[in-house]
């Protein structure tokens, strides 16, 4: 700790006199971004604790979501549907987009011939900035229907007696189509954290492996391997990613307070519940407090999973000294 201050205050006393001024007039604006996410943070607090005073715990252990105009004592909320349908779905969009991103990866940088990759790479960038209501709406028009007809369907058919294909895919909107929309709509940005650190891997190890006689597939499990913390890290954003997405979701979810093994099943998640009623919540009392701990919840899952990716990219660079 000792020699890393020392360290700094080196620096700054070996700086020119113009380049600590310039630094000094920059701190300001710095500090604005550190402001305004310490204010976020307090709003979400202050706003959600009406709501975490009244109904304790159990206003994330219970499933129930009755308002009522009356007043406080007649109301009770409880957030186990949402919470379970932002795990699930996240859980479900991650496992899906993680192979797809990895395998797209090597494909591109190791296989494509360069017009091939240059269209491939231009493709999903494209993907990262398409507006979510465009995935919702094609979720809604095209997906759900093939889901519904080719794939849950025949799940419920002839895997209906497991517990996450044994509910009947009534409308196809469910845990399954949301899950499989998040996973398309973070490929991007798991790709781009796994193309970032497969970049960073020296030429030489892909010399030392091919020159091994390494099979592509061998080739593949060792390039994974050196990148292993990337690819938690792409997992774990990934995960906070999908859990925070909000219009696309509430459009092919479902809308459910439902809390079922059945990935066929309506749900509901944190997003889609402030998406869908939080225009009227200023009507109930304590609902907008309770909007606001599902996005303080929300928050916390969004703190955690980056903290955790941010520090494996940083083995990651530390490891190929970038």
């Amino acid at each position: 700790m000792g020699s890393g201050k020392g360290a700094a205050w080196s620096r700054w006393s070996l700086m020119p006199k113009v380049d600590r001024g310039f630094f000094l007039s920059l701190l300001p604006f710095a500090a604005v971004i550190f402001a305004v996410f310490a204010l976020l943070a307090y709003v979400l607090v202050e706003e959600s604790w009406p709501a975490i005073a009244r109904f304790g715990i159990s206003l994330f252990t219970e499933n129930v979501w009755r308002p009522s105009e009356r007043g406080v004592e007649f109301v009770r909320y409880g957030l186990l549907a949402p919470l379970y349908g932002t795990l699930i779905t996240s859980v479900l969009a991650a496992a899906l987009a993680l192979p797809l991103s990895l395998s797209t990866v090597f494909f591109i940088e190791e296989m494509a011939p360069r017009r091939i990759r240059d269209a491939f790479s231009s493709i999903i960038d494209l993907m990262a900035g398409l507006p979510t209501i465009i995935y919702g709406l094609w979720g809604l028009e095209v997906m759900i229907p093939f889901l519904r007809r080719w794939v849950m369907e025949p799940l419920h058919l002839h895997l209906g007696f497991l517990p996450t294909f044994s509910c009947d895919p009534m409308s196809g909107a469910s845990f399954l189509a949301a899950g499989l929309l998040l996973a398309i709509m973070i490929i991007p940005y798991m790709h781009g954290v796994i193309k970032e650190a497969y970049r960073q891997i020296p030429r030489t190890y892909r010399e030392a492996a091919l020159s091994l006689g390494a099979t592509r597939y061998e080739y593949f499990r060792i390039m994974t391997s050196l990148i292993r913390p990337a690819v938690v890290a792409a997992l774990l954003l990934g995960l906070g990613r999908a859990a925070s997405e909000t219009v696309a979701v509430a459009l092919v979810v479902g809308n459910a307070f439902n809390v079922s093994p059945c990935l066929l099943a309506p749900g509901y998640t944190i997003s889609s519940l402030i998406a869908n009623q939080f225009t009227e919540a200023s009507f109930f009392p304590l609902m907008e407090n309770v909007m606001f701990a599902g996005s303080l919840v929300l928050l916390i899952i969004g703190m955690v999973f980056s903290g955790v990716g941010v520090i494996m990219m940083r083995r990651v660079r530390r490891i190929y000294g970038r």
